[in-house]
């Protein structure tokens, strides 16, 4: 992998690695994948993805920060799913992690008006983060001293940094509420009991009364525009494949929007019209391709589902411009290391 999103590198044991992502609330896909695949990152598209219009905000010399992928024991590919850029709502900004001088942080860039950079996180590993939608402050997760807890900060100004979570389980991609009074987040509990599986919930802390509530099991929260509804992605106990569900803040009511049995579905974003749901989906192997993961599209009653990326380098993190007609995300293409850069797509 050529950046990393917590503090491992190439010689860290497989069964630290996979217990290490586990905390973080990593997305197990059961999709088997060679990834020893001899892959040509260089095209910046496919012939599958014609008529899209794809423009590159990055280089390679920023160290744009990616996901952790890889594959576990049984040779399936896995990958950390929680969001790594943002786009501010006003359209002013676009917010992505850098790896640099061995920390990871989160930088800011104008989207008009030149290439002003500046870094806004000073931590050692920033893991991902989320902009409120009144584009003042930022939360973050951060696993500098080896547990992984939630932080807030102003976007423009300041050092003052807030801890939100303190515990000794892992709590990490936080979502800010319509209204920006809450910020849901995902926390893991981990069973006393030898095999059986960490457990992930959703919480949400209020901004105004510090008060911690617990939701439903799943992670990924994302909040829907018209502030009843979260999305939220859960494993599969029988398939160990993601899918996407909605739950009603108010009812308590949940329904599944996405599911198959041979592709796991994480990071969903919805639309700011509220219609569209764009995800992280896995692509099974084929003899001319590796497994490898890309954009998928649907409406937000489930219909619709269509594949949105084709390249064989992977495809992350979606995010929605303001105007509803562009997707903001994190790729391994238009280079010949694959190395990550953001990357925004045009959408039909």
């Amino acid at each position: 992998m050529n950046h990393v999103t917590s503090p491992l590198n190439r010689k860290t044991p497989f069964a630290l690695l996979l217990a290490i992502l586990a905390g973080y609330g990593l997305l197990f896909v059961a999709s088997s994948s060679s990834q020893k695949t001899t892959v040509d990152y260089t095209p910046a598209t496919v012939m599958e993805e014609g008529g899209i219009n794809f423009v590159e905000y990055t280089s390679d010399d920023e160290s744009v920060a990616g996901p952790a992928i890889f594959n576990d024991a049984r040779n399936n590919l896995n990958w950390y799913s929680a969001p790594m850029i943002e786009v501010s709502k006003d359209s002013s900004f676009l917010a992505y992690k850098c790896s640099k001088n061995n920390a990871t942080n989160v930088f800011l860039r104008k989207l008009s008006g030149g290439k002003n950079i500046i870094q806004r996180t000073f931590r050692n590993a920033v893991v991902d983060f989320a902009i409120s939608n009144d584009c003042k402050s930022i939360a973050f997760t951060d696993n500098s001293d080896g547990s992984s807890n939630i932080y807030q900060m102003n976007v423009r100004e300041g050092a003052a940094v807030q801890q939100i979570t303190s515990t000794s389980a892992s709590e990490n991609g936080p979502a800010y509420s319509i209204d920006d009074k809450q910020i849901f987040f995902t926390k893991s509990e981990n069973s006393n009991q030898i095999g059986d599986p960490t457990r992930y919930y959703i919480w949400s802390f209020n901004r105004e009364s510090s008060l911690l509530t617990q939701y439903n099991e799943g992670f990924n929260p994302t909040a829907h525009p018209d502030g009843k509804r979260i999305l939220i992605c859960r494993t599969n106990k029988v398939t160990s494949l993601g899918e996407i569900w909605a739950i009603d803040l108010i009812s308590g009511q949940e329904s599944q929007l996405l599911s198959d049995k041979e592709k796991g579905f994480s990071s969903p974003a919805v639309s700011p019209d509220g219609k569209r749901i764009v995800c992280v989906g896995s692509t099974k192997k084929t003899k001319t391709k590796r497994a490898n993961l890309d954009l998928y599209l649907l409406n937000i009653d489930g219909t619709g589902f269509t594949q949105l990326t084709f390249h064989p380098g992977h495809d992350v993190s979606p995010r929605w411009s303001p105007d509803n007609k562009s997707i903001f995300f994190i790729s391994q293409r238009g280079n010949s290391k694959g190395n990550w850069n953001v990357w925004k797509m045009t959408i039909r």
